[in-house]
Parts: C-alpha cells; sequence; structure tokens
C-alpha cells in the first residue's frame, strides 16, 4: 500500500523557554517491506537539522534552539509504500528448542529488562500460562497478543509516556505503547527475543481498529531462520501493510517520536497538540 503522511507536534510554552534539545525519529523504515518514497522535516523556530543512526539503526534527527521561544513546531511529511511480511503467510513451525541456536549478539537487548520493561518471576509465569505447553514460538506469540486484547482494557488518558509495565500489569488498563510493552515483555519472558516498534496505523476510514489518532506502537518478535514479524495486540493482528513503522528498540524510551528537554522559568510547562493524516495513494 501507498501512503501519504502528515504528521504535526506543537508544543506551547506557558512562558519562554531556551535551550531546548530535541531528537525525532519521524523518519519511516526504509527496508525490504517498506519503501520510502519522500520525506520533509520542518521545524519552528527554524533550526539546523543534524541526523545519525542510533543502536537500533533508526534514523534520528536532532536539533536544538538556544534562543528563548514560546512554542515549538514539528512538522513531518512522507509517501511510503508498504508490503506485508505475511505475504507468505504465518511463520509457524519453529519450536521452542531452535532459541538455543540464537547467537546474534545484536538479539540480547531484546531478550532482557529494560527501562519500562521489567522481567520478573510473576511476569514468566504469565506467560507460561498463556503459552500453555505449546511448541509452536508463533502460536505462542499469537496467543499472547490474543490474552492481552481480551484481558486489558483500552483506556486513553489511563497513563502516560512513562508509566511501567508494572503499572499495566496491575490496573490491566492503557493504550498501544503500554499493551507493546507488556507484549515485549511476556515474550521476553519465555525467552522470545521482542522489541517495541512505534509508527502509524491506517484505519481505512473506519473506526474498527484502535490507536489510529496518532503514533501507534506494537510488538516484533523474532522467530529463527524467518526473522522479525509485528503483532498488535491493541488490535489482535499481525502488523501488515496497513502498518508504518518509525523505530524500533527495547522499549518507549528507544523508540520515541519526539523527545528532549528545556530550560526555563519555574510554570514554564508546555501544552502539546498532535495533528495526523493518513492518506492512501494508488500505486
Amino acid at each position: 500500500m501507498r501512503f501519504q503522511v502528515f504528521h504535526r507536534t506543537r508544543y506551547l510554552y506557558r512562558a519562554p523557554v531556551r535551550d531546548s534539545y530535541n531528537e525525532v525519529r519521524l523518519h519511516p523504515a526504509s527496508d525490504d517491506r517498506s519503501r520510502l518514497e519522500f520525506f520533509l522535516l520542518n521545524v519552528q523556530p527554524p533550526v539546523r537539522l543534524r541526523h545519525f543512526r542510533d543502536p537500533y539503526f533508526n534514523y534520528v534527527h536532532y536539533f536544538d534552539i538556544p534562543e528563548p521561544h514560546s512554542e515549538l513546531i514539528i512538522e513531518a511529511q512522507c509517501i511510503v509504500n508498504t508490503t506485508t511480511p505475511y505475504s507468505g503467510g504465518a511463520p509457524h513451525g519453529t519450536d521452542f528448542t531452535q532459541l538455543k541456536s540464537l547467537s546474534d549478539d545484536t538479539l540480547a537487548g531484546f531478550l532482557s529488562s529494560s527501562r519500562y520493561v521489567e522481567i520478573t518471576p510473576e511476569l514468566w509465569r504469565q506467560a507460561v500460562d498463556i503459552r500453555n505447553d505449546g511448541d509452536d514460538l508463533f502460536e505462542a506469540c499469537c496467543a499472547i497478543m490474543g490474552c492481552i486484547y481480551r484481558e486489558f482494557t483500552y483506556a486513553p488518558q489511563a497513563t502516560t509516556a512513562s508509566t511501567h509495565i508494572r503499572e499495566v500489569l496491575e490496573t490491566k488498563r492503557g493504550v498501544c505503547q503500554d499493551f507493546a510493552h507488556v507484549m515485549t515483555g511476556l515474550c521476553r519472558a519465555l525467552g522470545i527475543p521482542a522489541r517495541y516498534v512505534s509508527g502509524y496505523l491506517y484505519n481505512e476510514g473506519s473506526d474498527v481498529l484502535r490507536g489510529t489518532q496518532a503514533s501507534h506502537a506494537w510488538c516484533e518478535v523474532y522467530i529463527p531462520e524467518h526473522g522479525w514479524y509485528g503483532l498488535d495486540p491493541t488490535n489482535n493482528t499481525f502488523a501488515d501493510e496497513r502498518h508504518i513503522k518509525l523505530a524500533t528498540g527495547r522499549d518507549y524510551h528507544d523508540a520515541a517520536p519526539v523527545t528532549g528537554h528545556f530550560d526555563g522559568p519555574p510554570g514554564a510547562t508546555s501544552m502539546l497538540e498532535v495533528e495526523l493524516r493518513i492518506d492512501h495513494l494508488p500505486v
């Protein structure tokens, strides 16, 4: 599928701030499942944009604004072609014993605890119960996805960007970011490499899918001899051509679309406004 995306983030400060430093992960991934045709990033006040690749190969823009300013606007536009990794079917047939053969050091960070995802004995017990003695890796991942979809309540405003997996497991309430963290943690507890994904979700003009009004999040699991496959626990669906990937990491901290800090007088808090438009284009 071919999409045109416009994403506008506006911070309005209650008092002028200065020395603002920001990192932006809004450049869509470009790989064998996603081809980027066009990308433009615009920032107001005008800044000098720099970029680098982070440890997870995300394309990161960064900038600083030393002068006083009362608002910050970040606009990203892109045209991207997406395909689904499931065109040849789901990667069934890999059993848990094949996890022992994994030797890629780059997978180590996706098997352990991270800032927002803590692997505990309690989490492991939950994961084992969901697996229910099944041997198929991908079927176990799908069972985890389905369990989260059934047992957790989608509740905007119930959590924040810094909510830890512990709170989500206790309340069973949250949004796509929280459900991606829970799924990532449950998969890691079983020894399955899992990573957090930030991006967008195209809703085809309906209200069926959740998490389409702004940035979306889901989970990718690594199946030996097959690679990474996305699963969306917020909607209990495969991450397919409707999902536009921006960044990946161990959790939200590594893949957040916009992060930053600033200096300002007491009370110089910010108000956030987000506008997102995704249009389906002819191929």
